[in-house]
């Protein structure tokens, strides 16, 4: 069971970060600019171009279709982050070195080739009830993170940055935990390595686990800047990635 949940669990990671891309296009605002295309017109690019890669998957060489899923990812990451913002928390290659990370975890998680040596140590035992639990795990850190994003709304970006007018969401997740969109991606990510059940699932996790620690106390550096008093009250309130019942 457990290569059969994998298997499942890699087609909905990418149709989670295709719903993701494409959610974000289609909320935004059209292009105003004379060389900017409709966002309709850039998610069906996006579309079509990950259904050809997933119909294509076996032929490709598994390199190479990780440097084009790093591809589609950068021109979508790209497109979604072309918003209206007042402050900018990031350098200049820092967005390229996320993305590359991103591509990592997943290797680690979904290549066979990387469980190589100590990498492909398991640190649990072949259960199909531990695989259940991993899979279920995945699927509630998805549901959090999607009710996360949907709860911010207009102020979402995958940039470290502060939108125009921005407000500081208190609402909701955000009234328990600082940041749980990466709280949600993180036990999704927990989950999955459940499933495998190899050492190097949780490498994937520890290294995404540190993307979003840096990304995220940047972002409160920013927040706290913005927001001063407000922001160190949520901060008594709510927890960083663990949640705080008060």
């Amino acid at each position: 069971m457990q290569a059969e949940l994998l298997r499942v669990l890699a087609y909905m990671w990418a149709a989670f970060g295709a719903y993701w891309m494409g959610a974000s296009l289609l909320k935004r605002p059209p292009s105003n600019s004379a060389n900017g295309s409709p966002n309709s017109l850039r998610v069906a690019l996006l579309a079509v171009t990950l259904v050809l890669l997933f119909m294509n998957r076996q032929k490709i060489q598994p390199l190479f279709l990780v440097a084009l899923a790093l591809a589609w990812s950068g021109v979508a990451l790209f497109w979604t982050g072309s918003g209206k913002t007042s402050h900018s928390g990031e350098f200049r290659f820092y967005r390229p070195l996320r993305l590359f990370i991103l591509a990592v975890t997943f290797c680690l998680l979904f290549w066979r080739e990387t469980g190589i040596g100590f990498f492909g140590n398991r640190f649990l035992p072949r259960s199909d009830t531990i695989a259940v639990t991993g899979f279920l795990a995945t699927l509630l850190g998805w549901a959090a993170a999607i009710w996360a994003r949907a709860h911010l709304g207009r102020y979402w970006s995958d940039k470290v940055v502060l939108r125009e007018d921005h407000k500081l969401v208190r609402s909701g997740p955000y009234a328990y935990m600082r940041h749980p969109i990466y709280s949600g991606v993180l036990l999704a990510v927990v989950g999955t390595a459940v499933v495998l059940g190899e050492v190097r699932g949780i490498i994937a996790f520890v290294l995404l686990l540190t993307n979003y620690v840096v990304k995220a106390r940047r972002e409160e550096r920013m927040l706290a800047q913005q927001f001063g008093e407000e922001f160190s009250i949520h901060q008594q309130h709510a927890g960083f990635l663990l949640p705080r019942f008060h």
